[in-house]
């Protein structure tokens, strides 16, 4: 009984001993998971505090790029309205050239005022196209027609008449393509055109007077030169008609380009007349020349004659010289021989 008292206690000390070691040992692992827990947690506040500290730098990165953008942004802004404001400007300043222009146009509608411009464009590119020399404006003839401008080409005049009729030009211009209404126009525009060369034709080409047997007829624009080249029919168009009554119908740029062919030929007419003087010259000089080489001779000849003067009275001093040092010796003989005999008749000490 005693034994059996004894083994249950010995059961229960070791049942307690090992419920003793088992929470110790349970103890000990938790405290270890508790360590390793804890090293954890360190270790994951470290990387989220490294990844807000990298977090909050992008984010004032990216602010500040921000502001950057914001402030180039008003830049912009502010050049745009600069721009727009000075575009506003010119485009005030178009519709007040359009507004001038149209009050051009409206000042421009008598035929006087067209043909006061036509003059004015036409000795604009005069100037520009030919020495001051090589034109004249207002020629009159003798039959009382003045014409607007002539070419003065040496000893001949080329006219050139710049009042070409616009009106029934406008009104072609005015309507479309395929309207009946500019068939008529453009009738008319030809009926005009051929009307204006026989009065270039019949007053203003004068051989007798000192024209060639042509004359110009400037059109003010290169639209009316077309009009005057297209043929209604075939070989039927108001150019053919001008060119054979001798007037050759020009637009501005094709007179520009006859006028500086022009300007060149006669530059180089006056190179060559300024080139005949020097020749001339040049030939006067040679006479002069000659006659200075034919004197230049002849005072070579006196030179020389001179010169063998001069050696001449040279071998004579020479001689004279050399005539008049035997004398001295001559001389000196003589009076040592003069001295001697007076010299021995002295006395003997």
């Amino acid at each position: 009984m005693e034994w059996a008292v004894l083994a249950v206690a010995v059961a229960a000390m070791a049942g307690v001993a090992a419920g003793l070691w088992a929470g110790r040992r349970s103890r000990g692992e938790g405290l270890a998971a508790g360590v390793l827990l804890e090293r954890r947690l360190e270790g994951m506040s470290s990387d989220l505090d490294r990844r807000l500290a990298a977090l909050d730098q992008r984010l004032w990165l990216g602010l500040d790029s921000v502001q950057h953008a914001q402030a180039q942004a008003a830049d912009a802004a502010a050049d745009v309205r600069e721009r727009v404001a000075t575009v506003a400007g010119l485009a005030e300043q178009v519709l007040d050239h359009a507004r001038d222009l149209g009050r051009l146009e409206d000042l421009l509608r008598p035929p006087q005022a067209r043909g006061a411009l036509g003059e004015v464009l036409l000795e604009q590119l005069l100037a520009q196209g030919l020495p001051a020399f090589a034109y004249q404006t207002q020629h009159s003839f003798r039959s009382g027609a003045r014409v607007d401008a002539v070419l003065l080409l040496g000893d001949a005049m080329v006219p050139v008449d710049a009042k070409f009729p616009l009106e029934a030009f406008a009104r072609m211009a005015a309507v479309g393509e395929g309207d009946a209404a500019r068939t008529l126009h453009r009738r008319a525009f030809a009926r005009d055109a051929r009307r204006h060369v026989d009065a270039i034709a019949d007053k203003y080409i004068c051989p007798d007077e000192g024209t060639f047997d042509f004359a110009l007829c400037y059109l003010p624009s290169e639209a009316v030169y077309y009009e005057f080249l297209r043929e209604d029919e075939p070989g039927a168009s108001s150019f053919r008609y001008a060119v054979g009554r001798r007037v050759f119908p020009v637009s501005p740029t094709t007179l520009y380009a006859y006028l500086i062919s022009i300007g060149l030929g006669l530059r180089g007419l006056r190179v060559e007349a300024n080139a005949r003087q020097v020749v001339d010259a040049l030939s006067t000089l040679q006479g002069e020349l000659g006659r200075l080489r034919e004197d230049f001779e002849v005072v070579g000849k006196h030179l020389g004659n001179a010169r063998a003067r001069w050696d001449e009275a040279a071998r004579r001093l020479d001689r004279f010289e050399g005539r008049l040092a035997d004398v001295s010796e001559r001389a000196d003989e003589l009076e040592a021989r003069a001295e001697e005999p007076a010299a021995s008749a002295e006395p003997a000490g």
